[in-house]
């Protein structure tokens, strides 16, 4: 069971809905209410993402109980038409809610789980009406979800709300170290020149900023994975004003073609024995510097490297990886390590480079979460 299943599970056997998730026994069959019941949850202040679950009974009509979806079920959306149905809407400054669909299987019964993200960008509403048959999503009303219930659709929701989701959106609410970790997320909107200059400000908020030292050449297992195996460890200050809220490493690989966050490490037995592997965790500092450095992930790979690092979502997500990872131990140890790994292997030899971790184990850890997250 992955990270999502265990999470929805957890909802339905609260026997409840909340202010994050929402259940439907069928497929909405009024646009206008599904458009509604998108805006409400995207716009409520829960921090974390939101789900809109179908083939689930209604708590209030018969109590939470899992009826399943059927194939070809009418009004039952594929996510290229739930991205197309908002895309054809007129969203204020264009900002639209981020979804992806997911498909489960429940005690032998499908279930479609519209998974909204968390971006920081609500109020999310409309500038021109939508009606279908009786249903009308107003222009300019901003609707929300509060507890379990949704701001009905012929009213918009209350001031004070709304000025929560405006403080929201601009990390208002937040103590310096919450606001740094979010302006992290929005790296076009720093001024950024590492490599040329030792500093990078927030254009909007320059209170925050970045001091970067001066790297020195270093090396690590993950150095072989790149072209050229020449890597550099700097250190970098996050400060509001003059009060440095926490310190990272950086580097740079593959001779200063690729800028990167320091990675972690986690250990599993296998074979019993100890093993150990590189990795991100989006929820942790370091995983929020990754994200600013490498502008949202954009760019991973330098001249066809394999990226030797896994990327999880959350602790939690991490905890769900490696107690797989134990339990498959026999499938894992069919996969077979890639040229790649095999060459950083043979080079590390050659300089008589001896180190604790792996890189062929490192590889395979790499291609066993690829398919994880693929199932």
């Amino acid at each position: 069971m992955n990270h999502l299943e265990s999470k929805i599970l957890q909802l339905i056997e609260s026997k409840r809905e909340g202010s994050y998730w929402d259940f439907k026994q069928e497929p909405h069959d009024n646009k206008a209410s599904l458009l509604h019941d998108i805006l409400s949850l995207s716009n409520s202040l829960y921090r974390g993402n939101k789900f809109l679950i179908y083939g689930i009974a209604d708590p209030t009509a018969n109590g939470v109980e899992i009826i399943g979806l059927t194939e070809g079920q009418i009004n039952r959306k594929s996510q290229a038409q739930f991205i197309d149905f908002l895309r054809s809407k007129q969203f204020a400054g264009d900002c639209r809610p981020e979804i992806e669909l997911h498909t489960l299987k429940i005690n032998g019964k499908e279930i479609d789980v519209l998974e909204i993200f968390d971006n920081p960008v609500k109020p999310y509403y409309l500038i021109e009406e939508y009606r279908d048959k009786d249903k009308n999503v107003k222009a300019n009303f901003i609707y929300t979800r509060t507890n379990d219930t949704n701001t009905p659709i012929d009213k918009s929701t209350d001031i004070g709300i709304i000025e929560k989701m405006w403080q929201q959106r601009f990390g208002l609410d937040l103590s310096p170290l919450e606001r740094m970790k979010l302006l992290l997320l929005r790296p076009k909107e720093w001024f950024k020149d590492i490599g040329n200059k030792p500093y990078s400000y927030h254009l909007d908020f320059p209170e925050f900023r970045i001091e970067f030292s001066k790297p020195h050449e270093f090396w690590e297992v993950f150095s072989f994975f790149f072209p050229n195996e020449k890597s550099f460890l700097g250190s970098a200050a996050f400060k509001y004003h003059s009060t440095t809220l926490f310190e990272l490493q950086y580097m740079y690989c593959d001779e200063m073609r690729i800028e990167l966050a320091v990675p972690e490490t986690a250990n599993v037995r296998l074979m019993d024995y100890e093993n150990w592997f590189y990795y991100y965790n989006l929820e942790e500092l370091s995983g929020f510097f990754l994200q600013f450095i490498t502008d949202n992930f954009s760019h991973l790979h330098s001249r066809g490297s394999r990226f030797p690092f896994v990327i999880f979502n959350n602790t939690e997500e991490k905890k769900f990886f490696i107690d797989y990872l134990i339990s498959n131990e026999n499938t894992f140890n069919e996969i077979q390590p890639s040229f790649l790994a095999i060459h950083a292997s043979s080079r590390m030899k050659k300089e008589n480079r001896t180190h604790a971790i792996d890189p062929l184990f490192i590889d395979k850890v790499v291609q066993f979460h690829e398919q994880w997250t693929k199932e």
